[in-house]
């Protein structure tokens, strides 16, 4: 237990270190960069950079520039029917589409009526919102959101709120998922040896995942 703790409050000091150092480099070198959190307000190359293999979904805010052409410019929300209103080619269904594949596509339908070769990029400037709920007796309960750019592990989860609380126990956490057909399963984990076993896999969590750490028996 005392390990875990160590453990826990290392990876929480390495981490916060990380962020204020990111911090600071950033208010450093706001002049130069090209990059924002999240803004909507975000033509004019201002956007978060991500693959072209990042798949588009509903609530994600694009922005849409054309160079040359500053009234084509546009930052738009994908609906729930998965499209989004461009000027002059209308509403383009892109939901499920990598933004390659949609930055392709708003290229094809500009070229084919409106623009002769146009050069068009797409950025995401604001991502659907992807968490997961952690309970019970950890330091710091609450929701921890999933990075849209990459998978979030449970020991990376558990670090993000403080690790194991002392009376919590780490060998004996639930996991419990909705699957795509609807239907709920628990999991069972022994966080201590994921930790602390080298050969013992991380958990890859998912969207709307809830974990649950009991308290320890005494």
């Amino acid at each position: 237990m005392k390990q875990l703790s160590l453990l826990s409050a290392l990876y929480f000091f390495f981490s916060t270190a990380l962020l204020q150092a990111q911090e600071s480099g950033g208010d450093s070198g706001s002049d130069s960069g090209s990059y924002s959190s999240g803004s909507s307000n975000a033509v004019g190359g201002v956007g978060i950079v991500v693959g072209e293999n990042y798949i588009l979904k509903p609530s994600d805010v694009i922005s849409v520039e054309v160079y040359q052409e500053a009234d084509l410019n546009k930052s738009a929300r994908i609906q729930g029917d998965g499209s989004v209103a461009l000027a002059l080619i209308g509403k383009v269904k892109i939901a499920g589409m990598t933004a390659g594949e949609a930055q392709s596509l708003i290229i094809d339908l500009y070229n084919r009526d409106y623009l002769v070769d146009p050069q068009i990029s797409l950025l995401v400037v604001e991502f659907s919102p992807k968490v997961i709920h952690i309970l019970g007796s950890v330091n710091v309960p609450g929701v921890v959101s999933i990075p849209p750019d990459r998978d979030l592990t449970l020991t990376e989860a558990i670090a993000s709120v403080r690790g194991v609380s002392r009376l919590g126990n780490p060998k004996s956490m639930t996991i419990k998922r909705v699957e795509e057909d609807g239907r709920a399963r628990q999991m069972e984990v022994n966080f201590s040896r994921i930790i602390q076993d080298p050969n013992s896999k991380d958990i890859i969590l998912k969207e709307g995942d809830t974990i649950w750490v009991p308290e320890r028996i005494i």
